[in-house]
Parts: C-alpha cells; sequence; structure tokens
C-alpha cells in the first residue's frame, strides 16, 4: 500500500511539472483551401483546362513548446475538375471531376511578428486517394484512360497567423505521380501534367 502511495505522490508531482501552455500548443480545427490559378495544356487535337478544385476537411497542429517548429497534418475532401476543349478552345467536349482524399503532413515554423500576429512555413509530402469521380463519355476514351487510385507530391506554404486562431495563407503544390494511366501519348501528356499548382489556404482552430 505504501508502494501505491508513493508512486502516485511522484505521478501527481510529475504532472503538476508540465505547464498548462505546453498543452495548448495542440490544436484542433476546419481548413479550406481553393484553387487560384487555371493551367492549360494543349495538344494537337484537343486542349485540357484544370479548373483546381477546393478542398476542405479537419486538421490538427502541434507547435513544440518555446521554438517556433511543429507540425500539422489534415484529411481533406478535395474536389478537382477538368475540362477538355477542342484545340482553338472553342467548344467544350466533356468535363470530369474527381473525389479525392487528400492527405498532407507539413513542417510548421512560426515567427511572431508584432502580437497577436505571427507567420509561419511550413513543407512537406501530401498524398491522394481517389475515392470516386465521373469517367470520359466518350466510349473509345475509356479503353485509353484509367484513374489512378493514389497521388503524391509535395506542399510549400507560407501565411499568417491571427489570434492564434485563424491562419489565411498559400500553398504551392508539385504533383510527383500521374493522374491517369494513358496509352496514348499525346492525351498522357495533356492529362499527367505535373507542373505546380497555388492555392489559398484558411484555417480555423477551435
Amino acid at each position: 500500500m505504501k508502494s501505491k502511495k508513493t508512486i502516485l505522490f511522484f505521478a501527481i508531482v510529475a504532472l503538476s511539472m508540465i505547464s498548462v501552455p505546453s498543452f495548448s500548443q495542440l490544436k484542433l480545427g476546419l481548413k479550406g483551401e481553393v484553387g487560384i490559378n487555371k493551367p492549360s495544356f494543349s495538344g494537337k487535337m484537343f486542349k485540357v483546362e484544370n479548373m483546381n478544385a477546393f478542398k476542405v476537411g479537419p486538421t490538427i497542429e502541434f507547435m513544440f513548446p518555446a521554438v517556433g517548429f511543429g507540425i500539422d497534418g489534415s484529411i481533406l475532401y478535395s474536389n478537382e475538375k477538368m475540362t477538355v476543349k477542342d484545340f482553338k478552345g472553342d467548344k467544350s467536349l466533356f468535363e470530369v471531376a474527381n473525389h479525392y482524399l487528400d492527405v498532407p503532413i507539413n513542417l510548421k515554423y512560426k515567427i511572431g511578428i508584432i502580437s497577436p500576429l505571427k507567420v509561419y512555413l511550413a513543407a512537406g509530402p501530401y498524398v491522394q486517394f481517389r475515392v470516386g469521380g465521373e469517367e470520359f463519355d466518350w466510349e473509345e476514351l475509356l479503353e485509353q484512360f484509367e484513374d489512378k487510385t493514389f497521388q503524391a507530391g509535395v506542399n510549400l506554404g507560407f501565411g499568417a497567423e491571427i489570434i492564434e486562431r485563424v491562419q489565411l495563407g498559400f500553398n504551392y503544390r508539385l504533383k510527383l505521380t500521374d493522374d491517369y494511366s494513358v496509352n496514348e501519348p499525346d492525351w498522357e501528356h495533356l492529362l499527367n501534367e505535373n507542373k505546380g499548382f497555388w492555392s489559398l489556404t484558411a484555417t480555423l482552430y477551435f
């Protein structure tokens, strides 16, 4: 019995040594993201326009006390669309929308400017899992295209934090994998263009 009381005493002392502010570094929130550039790619016959989609979902952030470094991660629903037009871009042939679970994980560094304003830098990998979407309308294209269910790439972000509850920023995403498995070289170039994409992000922490 005495040993149990001793263990309990040291447990209480250990817990009392952990400051409340250290727990406050863990935050849960809701994150949204909207694409702000619309790159288009042209081939010999067709033109593909990528309409950057929106993303929304829960996010978590943990910052190590007193050093400014931490990590954040999110699970976002992502809706991405593209329009296929003729070469001149005058006629819209069809649209395709894909739905993903987007999982970015970033290292984050915050710098205090003037209370309550901070700026942050973030970088890290992301993965995407396709959970649904529309297929191409043309039957002859269905035999050539296969949607890839897994994607990956790199995120780079920067922005500002206000009163420790609201973050607004910009994110640059570089894809490292293809969206589609394609047999035709021209279509492979159009549909799997891996140039970077910019987006505007907003996060509200509870």
